[in-house]
């Protein structure tokens, strides 16, 4: 192509095509669930997947350190827009998608082969898993709060698609469930995204301001309060029910349990992270406006009723997998309960409990899917005892990061726990210190009882002599995500504990 011409078209294609880091965070996921639309192995389907991640997790890490540098990236005229707590969901979306691409290949190998599932189901799955992930992207990269709504609404299609994917009545019904209960709570997220554009409006006698997040931070302190103490609630309510927050959890152990458990992984690994990053877009917003107290106080509510709710129901539950469902629902509360507590101390040991247990969770859903295809059954009276000997590294593997998950040292989780308690008890909040250790107490106590049924002891017969041919299946899955978890919960490199430190002055309201 002659200079002059390239000259010409140049400031054009800067102008309008700028794409440096954040677009192929988004290009790369959607590119491999379109490419796997096309008639080509489920090998290549698998590996197509795996280089997506393997790609957003490389820029997640560039994006760290333009961060770090630059304080905010930004591009399409900051049409997509990162600072340093998006960069954290952006590494923490990579890293559990990157383990499930290579968990669910084989994964599906086994269901295949046991009539479970057909192949187009399968094929629908490689598309729509790296889409689920792309929307989750799309959350914490847009800088407009309406299309921050529309992503949050495009993971959920994605996955209420993938929960179905067995096309049982148990997981069509999850489904079903998954589906109404999203939707009502985004309609709520939506009517709330509209009252807060209304109180930015209202004292506005200029043009229209903008809708972009970058800008109304900055003029929050102009909203009208009124309205935008509704939108807080009706966002509260509506991308609450998207994190699982009690009340609005009823589809959570339905949803976790009946989906494929690479789905269940993303669910609980970082899908419930996402909605929560959404809603404390709009705390950051509201308490601009209105000071800390109206959106911490109802964050601390509902915090702690989830993380009281969780015991009870860990402790009678019959299937492994919504077990486990209940026990995000605790880690969930957890989080909310840090960051209402409002001090750097906590909001940083609330994020980076969101990274460990990003990082745990889905070791326990890729267990569990060995488990449930040994044993046939997820149900703990199916499964019966001595997991540990029909499936002695995938328990083994399961046992760390169920010690992860309950809070014992050296893992991460401990860590974080115990940087929210302390920074409360340090803030003079001794009260909802004591309440947080009250409810890990109890749903340590529920986990470690509910596994101590089927880990040890002497399995049924017809599970005693199972052959050893899938007995590492998943494993180097496992073995990625909680090698990753080992390093990090006892060496946060210096980039990465400072862009943490970094989200948590922007969720408290100091950058």
């Amino acid at each position: 192509m002659p200079n002059g011409i390239l000259a010409l078209i140049a400031p054009f294609v800067i102008r309008y095509f700028p794409m440096t880091l954040l677009t192929p965070i988004l290009i790369a996921p959607v590119a491999a669930g379109l490419a796997n639309l096309l008639p080509v192995p489920r090998r290549v389907m698998r590996w197509l997947n795996v280089m997506a991640f393997v790609a957003t997790l490389g820029l997640g890490i560039m994006l760290l350190r333009e961060v770090l540098a630059r304080g905010v990236v930004a591009e399409w005229n900051e049409f997509l827009y990162a600072d340093a707590l998006s960069a954290w969901m952006v590494l923490l979306i990579s890293m559990v998608s990157l383990g499930t691409s290579l968990y669910a290949g084989r994964y599906f190998d086994r269901d295949l082969a046991n009539g479970a599932i057909t192949p187009a189901r399968v094929r629908e799955f490689f598309v729509l898993t790296p889409l689920f992930s792309a929307g989750m992207f799309l959350v914490v990269l847009a800088n407009n709060l309406g299309v921050m709504w529309a992503a949050v609404e495009a993971t959920a299609l994605s996955s209420v698609l993938l929960v179905a994917l067995y096309n049982r009545k148990t997981s069509l019904e999850a489904a079903w469930k998954y589906i109404m209960l999203g939707s009502l709570g985004l309609a709520l997220a939506l009517l709330g995204t509209v009252f807060v554009y209304a109180a930015a409006c209202k004292n506005n006698s200029g043009p229209l301001p903008s809708f972009n997040w970058s800008h109304l931070v900055t003029v929050a302190d102009q909203f009208d309060p009124r309205m935008m103490k509704i939108a807080f609630l009706l966002a509260l309510v509506g991308y609450g029910t998207k994190a699982g927050l009690a009340p609005m959890h009823t589809w959570l152990p339905d949803a976790h349990s009946e989906a494929p458990s690479p789905t269940s992984a993303m669910l609980s690994g970082v899908s419930l992270k996402v909605a929560i990053y959404a809603l404390l877009r709009f705390h950051i917003l509201a308490s601009a406006c209105l000071g800390s107290g109206f959106s911490r106080h109802l964050l601390l509510g509902f915090g702690l009723a989830s993380m009281f709710l969780a015991p009870p129901f860990i402790l009678v539950q019959r299937n492994l997998k919504r077990m486990l469902a209940y026990s995000s629902l605790e880690h969930v509360g957890l989080i909310c309960t840090g960051i209402a507590m409002n001090t750097p101390v906590t909001i940083f040991g609330a994020l980076l409990h969101m990274g460990y247990h990003s990082l745990t969770k889905p070791v326990l859903f890729f267990a569990a899917g060995n488990i449930g295809h040994a044993f046939h059954s997820l149900q703990y009276r199916v499964i019966g005892h001595g997991v540990v000997k029909v499936l002695p590294v995938t328990a083994l593997l399961m046992v760390l990061a169920a010690a992860s998950a309950i809070g014992l040292p050296p893992f991460g989780l401990f860590f974080s726990e115990l940087t929210v308690i302390s920074g409360g008890f340090a803030a003079g909040k001794a009260f909802v210190s004591i309440l947080i250790l009250v409810a890990l107490i109890a749903s340590f106590c529920g986990v470690l009882q509910q596994l101590s049924r089927i880990l040890p002891g002497v399995p049924k017969p017809e599970f005693a002599n199972k052959s050893s041919a899938a007995r590492f299946d998943g494993v180097p899955a496992m073995a990625l995500l909680l090698g990753t978890l080992l390093v990090f919960s006892v060496w946060l490199p210096a980039p990465l504990l400072q862009e943490i430190h970094q989200a948590a002055a922007i969720i408290g309201g100091k950058q």
